[in-house]
């Protein structure tokens, strides 16, 4: 990118385009729109959407448009969620420049911001049309079907009403305990395991979604509520250190547990400064991310700003949850540690089950019932196009406040509401992963959404 060219950057929050503008080439304008400048109306009778200007952000229209004459190039730099789409079509509708190009935001470090700028492509508006379009389409349908609830409790009595695969369970003391990988089990059947002195069994351990890491924050009393823990996790995202100025993690919403392969290198050049490469996972242990993925894992931007060398500048909560990505992100990218004890089922090969704190127990046979935590729901459900990494908190409170669903240490159970629907999850489950998969087709039509629903 040269520094004779003047790009205009468009960004959500105006403390992010403060971060951003700091570290941007002289070349670079960053403007703020401070959320949706235009609230979107679907009109089902056209099947069209509509921008409606917001009376208060008249000033941030007029300046994106005389911001946006003067650039040679328009960049924007919103969320890949629903809203971000919104954000970015409405823009473009309003600016009508056709070499427009969006770009994702993966950390406010110098470098992240430069390579922000290098990565932005043309938008395709069309494409970015048509999956807001049938999204509102499909939500207004099912809106006003007799044949199901709420979209949202629908997609919540689909997970707990459909055979799945957990990762999660309860012993008949209640203690948690993990299996090592993804098991497919019906919600209400118990588990008899038993523990293996035989083998060497290791405790595997994954990067942080954003539904993960709002678990950790309220488990570890660092916010009262999952609406407050993504506030916090937002919070740490903006702050920069006072004296040296460095971004601390990297983009905090997402739904990935993986690195992409760039960032596994700049693991491995960061972590050799301290630590030994021996330790480190092999490329064939590594959890790599799909580069067409919006974001990453949340991990530290920079793995030599460890939470002891940082204490001095980031203290309190903030620095509670800094050292909680941190030492997940290390365990997640070194080789796997040692497990004291597990346990194993003979009916599922390769699969074996260990207590979630590692705490050695004195039983040496288990009966386990599948649980789902927090993060467990949130992935499923993000799967089946319900949900998104950056309204899960709040999609939580919601639920819980009207009843849907209950929350004690991180393990999520259905409310009534659900109970009394779980007859239908399997039918709810197939017309939602029917319509998820269509979400972005370019014939989907309301006569295919009314059949699937009818169905």
């Amino acid at each position: 990118m040269t520094e004779s060219v003047y790009t205009l950057l468009v960004v959500e929050s105006p403390v992010i385009a403060g971060i951003i503008q700091s570290h941007c080439p002289s070349s670079v304008y960053v403007l703020s729109t401070g959320g949706y400048c235009w609230h979107p109306v679907y009109d089902p009778a056209k099947n069209r959407i509509k921008a409606i200007a917001d009376p208060k952000k008249t000033d941030i229209r007029k300046e994106l448009k005389k911001q946006a004459q003067w650039a040679n190039s328009v960049i924007i730099a919103a969320d890949s969620d629903p809203a971000g789409d919104f954000i970015t079509w409405s823009i473009a509708k309003f600016l009508n420049n056709p070499g427009l190009k969006r770009t994702r935001l993966q950390s406010l470090s110098k470098t992240g911001i430069y390579e922000m700028l290098d990565e932005a492509r043309e938008l395709d508006e069309s494409s970015l049309e048509t999956r807001l379009r049938n999204r509102f389409m499909i939500r207004q349908q099912w809106k006003h079907s007799r044949m199901v609830p709420d979209y949202h409790l629908s997609g919540l009595v689909s997970i707990f009403g459909h055979a799945k695969t957990y990762r999660h369970f309860l012993n008949e003391n209640g203690i948690l305990f993990k299996s090592s990988s993804a098991m497919h089990v019906a919600p209400d059947e118990w588990i008899s395991v038993e523990e293996d002195m035989t083998e060497l069994y290791y405790r595997p351990e994954k990067p942080l979604s954003t539904f993960d890491i709002l678990g950790k924050i309220v488990e570890n009393k660092l916010a009262a509520t999952y609406e407050k823990a993504q506030e916090l996790l937002q919070e740490l995202f903006q702050t920069k250190l006072p004296f040296s100025g460095e971004s601390l993690i990297s983009y905090p919403r997402t739904s990935a547990r993986a690195f992409y392969s760039e960032t596994w290198n700049h693991f491995r050049q960061q972590y050799i400064k301290f630590g030994s490469q021996s330790e480190l996972k092999p490329v064939f242990m590594q959890e790599i991310a799909d580069p067409g993925v919006p974001h990453e894992s949340i991990h530290p931007v920079n793995l030599s700003l460890t939470p002891q060398k940082i204490s001095g500048e980031l203290s309190g909560v903030l620095g509670n949850l800094y050292h909680i990505i941190y030492d997940q992100t290390r365990s997640s990218i070194t080789l796997p540690e040692k497990l004291n004890q597990a346990y194993i089922n003979e009916l599922q090969a390769g699969i074996y089950f260990y207590e979630a704190n590692g705490t050695v127990l004195t039983e040496s046979r288990q009966s386990l019932r599948p649980v789902y935590t927090t993060s467990d729901l949130g992935i499923l459900l993000f799967e089946l196009g319900i949900c998104q990494p950056s309204g899960f908190g709040k999609d939580l409170h919601d639920w819980a406040s009207r009843g849907w669903i209950h929350i004690e240490k991180d393990l999520v159970t259905p409310g009534k509401p659900i109970v009394n629907k779980l007859n239908d999850a399997e039918s709810f489950h197939k017309k939602l992963e029917k319509l998820n998969n269509l979400a972005e087709s370019d014939t989907l039509d309301f006569e295919t959404i009314s059949s699937i629903l009818s169905s």
